[in-house]
């Protein structure tokens, strides 16, 4: 790829991982002509979180606190502490914190935007500071998870401009995408790869084709993808907090419920707090080393003091860890809980491997069409996980010179080195839409309008419905136009409803204004456009004289 001088006509563009737990940020570097990962705050990997307290100058102004200080301060103070706010993106939740008694509120946008300034912030310095760049990183790639919906991704842009990213220069990839450029900025042959990435909050499962060009650059396709965005290493955390509160319980005779607030049980809520985020953070220690050792001792001593104190000390073996059926709530809701009662982190993995077949399936391969597995993801370091893919594909995973939790930022610096320097040869991504999208038609159905698996190109898809909308009643003037996405597809054979599992509403809107007249004679025109970031555009227009037209900006109306 060769020394590169840096043309910065278009900025300095940031390569982010934003991760549920940990998030990673490197830059394309000119002048070593590979991509490098940049420390924040003296690590590579840096904890997704942030606390708040009141400014010492101004006590009607918080200060905030990030990474590894934020994550450890959650455990003296849980509730002025944000952890994992990536799962809160693409709700309408808001969050609330106390800082020194008093309720602040934030949305999920917001924190995130929070958390991405302070990461912006420190790689202008270390960039300024170390490597002798000047200006700041007015742009960004953000990586998301392959299945995210166009809401999640919404808000991600949104957290982005609050970061302080000019809002014409901030790009969404696909992470399995961006970890392929890893992969493949090394690669000398044509292969398929299935990409297998076990994040904190989510996973996904991603195969995609690797061509060699005549001038030896990689060309990546991304052939089929599947995943599940509630199904990631914090859930296997829940299984060893199971685990310990099983332990806990035995020790109180079951009179003590950390997870309920209310109840009278002589523990205060501050300290059901203080001894839940500890419990967490053991267990995800517990999680890290039970991938090198065969068995890990967790000592919380105590674990609470009052009303009486209560010491927890236990030894966990990897079978234990593997093994171990979650009966336990943890706080999560009902329609959660239900999905993960009963699972062990044996039962989970197999579930990531249920998503693997169904991707290889809607690419209508078989685990003997892939030439390459690559992990991905900080869970994919748990042995069980390399020992299951071996057996499945009868091949060791793919060993990279990076670590799996660096390999996907490391992918979107590449991008951004595309996108600052255009005419530079090397990796190129063929975006593909992800999930089938179209609209609620008569009686409940889906309508689909734009499949899963149609090419990109860069100024965006463009696809006309098939069939016009039609007035179903006399002397209506308006008509609803409500977008869904399927994101379970299922054979185009059979009539699917919007009701079934795996629509989701994106957005919706009405077309007012249209010419009164018998129904069925006024007839709506909808086109899709789809831009490389699979965000969604939808225009209704009335094909009558006198017709109307509006707009639907999916990624603005919610």
């Amino acid at each position: 790829m060769g020394t590169l001088g840096l043309d910065t006509e278009r900025g300095l563009f940031l390569g982010i991982d934003f991760g549920t737990t940990n998030s990673v940020v490197s830059i394309y570097n000119f002048q070593s002509g590979e991509a490098e990962t940049i420390p924040i705050d003296g690590s590579n990997i840096f904890p997704t979180a942030i606390q708040f307290e009141s400014d010492p100058e101004d006590e009607s102004k918080l200060s905030r606190i990030f990474g590894v200080q934020a994550k450890e301060a959650a455990i003296i103070y849980p509730l002025s502490t944000v952890l994992s706010i990536k799962r809160y993106l693409g709700s309408d939740a808001k969050l609330t914190v106390n800082v020194d008694d008093k309720d602040y509120q934030f949305t999920p946008e917001q924190i995130a935007g929070e958390i991405l300034g302070h990461l912006k912030q420190k790689a202008d310095e270390y960039a300024q500071e170390e490597m002798g760049i000047t200006g700041e990183f007015s742009g960004c790639v953000i990586t998301v998870p392959a299945n995210s919906t166009d809401k999640q991704k919404k808000m991600t842009k949104e957290a982005a401009v609050l970061a302080g990213f000019d809002p014409e220069s901030i790009y969404l990839r696909l992470e399995p995408a961006a970890a392929a450029i890893s992969y493949a900025v090394n690669e000398t042959s044509d292969k398929k790869v299935l990409v297998y990435d076990f994040g904190g909050g989510t996973f996904d499962a991603c195969v995609l084709e690797v061509k060699i060009e005549e001038a030896g650059e990689p060309t990546i396709s991304i052939i089929s993808t599947y995943g599940d965005n509630n199904l990631g290493g914090n859930d296997i955390d829940k299984i060893i907090m199971d685990m310990v509160y099983e332990e806990f319980k035995k020790l109180t005779n079951e009179e003590i419920d950390l997870f309920d607030e209310n109840v009278d049980d002589g523990v205060s809520k501050r300290q059901k707090k203080v001894a839940l985020v500890r419990l967490q953070q053991a267990a995800t220690q517990a999680k890290e080393r039970l991938s090198q050792t065969k068995a890990t001792k967790i000592t919380l001593a105590p674990l609470i003091q009052e009303p009486r104190i209560v010491n927890i000390n236990m030894e966990i073996t990897r079978e234990q860890f593997l093994t171990h059926q979650r009966v336990n709530a943890l706080g999560d809701s009902p329609a959660i809980f239900e999905k993960f009662q009963g699972k062990s982190v044996t039962d989970l993995i197999g579930e990531t491997l249920t998503c693997v077949d169904h991707c290889l399936e809607a690419g209508g391969l078989t685990e003997a069409d892939i030439d390459e597995v690559f992990l991905v993801g900080g869970s994919s370091s748990i042995l069980y996980v390399s020992e299951q893919i071996s057996e499945r594909f009868k091949k060791e995973p793919f060993k990279s010179r990076i670590s799996p939790a660096l390999s996907i930022s490391q992918g979107a610096a590449h991008y951004c080195n595309m996108i600052m320097m255009p005419t530079v040869k090397g990796p190129v991504v063929h975006e593909k839409t992800i999930h089938p999208l179209g609209l609620e038609i008569a009686g409940r159905r889906f309508m689909e309008i734009v499949p899963s698996g149609i090419d990109i190109p860069k100024e965006g898809l463009t696809i006309d419905a098939t069939e016009p909308l039609v007035t179903n009643f006399d002397n209506i003037t308006s008509m609803a136009i409500v977008v869904y996405e399927n994101t379970v597809p299922r054979s185009l054979d059979k009539p699917q409803q919007v009701s079934q599992e795996g629509m989701k509403r994106l957005a919706g809107t009405s077309l007012r204004g249209i010419p009164q007249g018998t129904r069925g004679q006024e007839k709506v025109k909808v086109i899709f456009h789809v831009g490389q970031d699979n965000m969604l555009k939808v225009t209704a227009r009335s094909l009558s004289t006198d017709g109307v037209v509006t707009e639907l900006s999916v990624d603005e109306l919610y």
